[in-house]
């Protein structure tokens, strides 16, 4: 029986062994660079393109994650590519990193969570078990994900508060006998730097490559994915079609805009006088309950026999 237990746990020694050696040849495999593929690249002239990272962390891991696109090149995701390149359009940094770039940011945030979280435990004196390392991997590699989805609705929020202002510019100028080009140049010109202008801007370049007007405000409207944009782009295709005067259009839709934003803004004061009351519960409240009573206790406890004799003290 002896026998077969060594035999046992060498065979199971054996198997682990090919496991580990199996997954580490992938993952090098995955990681490192093929170079036949990059042979074929340089043959052809295609070179990866020089970014200009406006965030220092991307600039760091920056040779790690572009050491990885011959590989992550070659995975056949088509659906998610589309995806993502349409949600970096949305949140504003599509010319940051593409689809395959953000794949291998994802494995590198991974990598760099589980560092960070390992030296913090060793510096804190506490086990890092694994448990702690499957959750940190995981952690990292979303968290590209969670920062992506917070530039999109920031940027979305930042487009909506311009809005009312950039329209009313838009239909001053259009109301004093400037044609759509010149109105939308005037607003480039005159309003404050953000998201809305940036898509103005694309508008008005589009139309003077060619695109038609309705060609540009849809491609706008894709781009931002704002009900107020696509109801806004909508309406100037309307009456460009209709061939009747976008000022009084304008006009309506800058009231519109308005009357919506107090609206919103009213919605979220009534919402905020009731979140207001979890932390007047659980912090303000007993506070003041503990000011009040606690003197009168400390009276009856210290001062009063005869009451506390009576409740059986």
């Amino acid at each position: 029986m002896g026998g077969l237990d060594v035999f046992a746990q060498s065979l199971y020694l054996l198997i682990g062994l090919a496991a580990v050696g199996f997954f580490s040849f992938q993952l090098v495999k995955l990681i490192m660079p093929d170079q036949e593929l990059l042979a074929a690249q340089a043959r052809l002239g295609v070179e990866s393109a020089n970014r200009n990272y406006r965030h220092w962390s991307l600039r760091l891991l920056a040779p790690f994650f572009r050491s990885m696109l011959p590989r992550i090149q070659q995975f056949k995701i088509p659906l998610y590519r589309q995806k993502k390149k349409k949600l970096f359009v949305v949140a504003g940094v599509d010319d940051q990193f593409n689809p395959d770039e953000f794949i291998g940011l994802k494995f590198c945030a991974s990598v760099s969570a589980l560092l960070i979280i390992y030296i913090f435990f060793l510096n804190a004196g506490w086990v890092f078990d694994l448990s702690w390392v499957g959750l940190s991997l995981v952690l990292g590699f979303f968290l590209p994900d969670y920062v992506v989805w917070e530039l999109k609705r920031k940027r979305q929020r930042a487009i909506i508060r311009e809005l009312p202002n950039v329209m009313d510019l838009l239909t001053l100028s259009v109301e004093a006998g400037m044609d759509f080009m010149a109105a939308i140049s005037r607003v480039i010109e005159f309003s404050k730097p953000g998201p809305l202008r940036e898509e103005l801007s694309v508008v008005l370049k589009e139309i003077q490559v060619g695109s038609t007007r309705a060609e540009a405000l849809r491609s706008m409207a894709d781009r931002v994915e704002l009900s107020q944009i696509s109801s806004f782009a909508s309406i100037l295709i309307q009456a460009d079609e209709m061939g009747s005067s976008i000022g009084p259009v304008l006009r309506a839709q800058s009231d519109l805009l308005r009357n919506d934003r107090f609206q919103r803004a009213e919605r979220e004061g009534a919402k905020a006088a009731q979140k207001i009351l979890i932390p007047l519960i659980l912090c303000i409240l007993p506070a003041v309950f503990i000011v009040i009573m606690g003197p009168v206790i400390c009276d009856v406890y210290y001062n009063q026999p005869w009451l506390r004799e009576f409740f059986g003290g």
